[in-house]
């Protein structure tokens, strides 16, 4: 009894596992069956005596089976004729994107630097010419100082330090003597107060320097060689001179960067590092030999193109989504038009931050995206002067690709392989050597791809779909199917 209970338990179980089997494979089991079935009936016209009849122009019919796919052949000149590339259906993961114009514009309050005079004179000579690069540290002008009182502050900041010299050398004297008991100690403690009130002095002229345009390397070097300053070297701030002989002038500071080797166009990758130097292009240049100068006069106009911002112009209506990517951290994807046609894109762009204010009458709202800029190549003039030629440029356009949902494991084509027709939607699927029209159910279509929805009418890994020419291939079904006559047979002219 225990046996035959166990017997059927187990035909139970296979039955239920062979019946999961049978509903999980529907898909391919119901396929072939239509397949014998469409046979069946062709074998069966055969043995009716329609042997030997020419059916091209039946194809694509639904000869009664109701269930039974439109079915287009092709020859091979055909195909290639067509271009046709076939491509396996695979489930994946896929962002849908809004497109939303843009512009390259430079940082606002950091792409543009100002540089003026600090000091009173004259302009001796110039070093730069417009368009030209430059890096921090190199020199701009040189110009020669007129004002009385920075030319009286130097030099009594000249005689205090020989005042100093003196007590020094006054100090080293009687200090044996002193200490012998020749001296009094009050001789030698009346030079140390001395002293002390010279360097503060000192100190108070120097300061007295910085308020009327001079830098502290300037004062610096005042104080080691004991010269007064007769030409003042404007240099690009945020770096070191350049030159081999250093000018008692130079307008230095500690921030010193490594030079960039240029890139050509060929060697540009898609995501680019932060730039570790600050390349800057001369826009204008106001002042010229023999001009003179007062201080806080404009005198060069730089521009700096190392790292540029996109300003995207998206509408009112779609400001929720990019604050959501904005909160999300999503990468945005930027195209940027070429002179080849081939587009250039970069991945991996972060919004840095969306406008709170809308424009009035375009009803726009602009949000911001850091672009680090990269050198296309670099031309050496006359001179040896450099001019450098960038990849992005201020008023370029750029098309950006905002993700604002994920789908996950679908199926994903180019839009090229879908065809629609009113509310119904077909791909192309590969049966052997034709094609049979398969109804499909789209979820996402634009200008380059379909979301197809993962419903089991195309099974993932097996299945082979018509990658391009999706309109072609229908127009040349229909065609087809008009030879047929529409639905029913035709057998005019046959010869039975």
């Amino acid at each position: 009894m225990k046996i035959g209970l166990k017997r059927i338990v187990i035909g139970l179980v296979l039955l239920t596992v062979c019946g999961a089997t049978a509903l999980a494979t529907r898909p391919h089991w119901n396929e072939w069956f239509d397949r014998a079935k469409s046979s069946s009936k062709e074998d069966g016209h055969s043995a009716d005596g329609h042997a030997g009849h020419d059916h091209a122009g039946h194809e694509g019919h639904d000869h009664g089976g109701g269930d039974a796919k439109p079915v287009l052949t092709l020859s091979e000149q055909a195909r290639e004729n067509l271009g046709l590339e076939m491509t396996e259906v695979q489930l994946t993961d896929y962002w849908r994107t809004i497109q939303i114009p843009g512009i390259v514009a430079e940082q606002q309050g950091h792409s543009e630097r100002r540089i003026p005079a600090t000091v009173s004179g004259i302009v001796t000579k110039l070093h730069i010419f417009p368009g030209q690069s430059v890096r921090p540290g190199d020199a701009l002008m040189d110009i020669q100082p007129t004002s009385e009182l920075l030319t009286t502050t130097q030099a009594s900041l000249l005689r205090t330090l020989k005042d100093i010299e003196l007590i020094d050398l006054e100090l080293k004297r009687i200090a044996p003597f002193v200490e012998s008991g020749s001296l009094p100690a009050k001789t030698k403690l009346e030079k140390e107060y001395e002293r002390r009130r010279l360097e503060a002095q000192e100190l108070v002229q120097s300061q007295e320097l910085l308020v009327r345009g001079l830098s502290p390397e300037q004062i610096h070097t005042i104080v080691e060689t004991k010269t007064l300053i007769r030409q003042f070297t404007v240099r690009v701030p945020g770096g070191a001179a350049t030159a081999t002989t250093v000018n008692p002038m130079e307008q230095t500071s500690d921030d010193r960067a490594p030079k960039i080797i240029p890139v050509a166009a060929s060697q540009v990758q898609p995501q680019e590092p932060e730039p570790k130097e600050r390349i800057y292009s001369v826009e204008s240049i106001s002042a010229y030999p023999g001009k003179l100068v007062q201080p806080g006069e404009g005198l060069v106009e730089l521009a700096l193109h190392t790292i540029l911002d996109i300003t995207g112009q998206a509408f009112e209506r779609d400001s929720p989504l990019i604050l959501r990517t904005l909160q999300e951290s999503w990468p945005v994807e930027a195209t940027f038009e070429t002179s080849d046609g081939t587009p250039l894109k970069r991945e991996g762009l972060k919004i840095r931050y969306l406008e709170s204010s809308v424009d009035g009458l375009s009803r726009i709202q602009k949000f911001h995206i850091p672009l680090v800029n990269q050198v296309l190549r670099a031309t050496t003039g006359d001179d040896g002067i450099i001019y450098h030629a960038w990849l992005f440029r201020p008023g370029q356009r750029v098309r950006l690709s905002v993700p604002v949902e994920k789908l996950t494991q679908r199926i994903v084509l180019p839009a090229e392989a879908v065809i629609q027709e009113g509310a119904d939607a077909y791909v192309f699927r590969a049966n052997g050597k034709r094609l049979e029209r398969v109804a499909i159910v789209v979820e996402h279509l634009d200008a380059r791809t379909a979301v197809i929805k993962n419903d089991g009418t195309l099974t993932p890994g097996f299945d082979l779909v018509a990658k391009n020419h999706a309109y072609q291939l229908n127009l040349e079904l229909k065609k087809k199917m008009g030879e047929g006559g529409g639905g029913g047979h035709s057998h005019e002219g046959h010869n039975h």
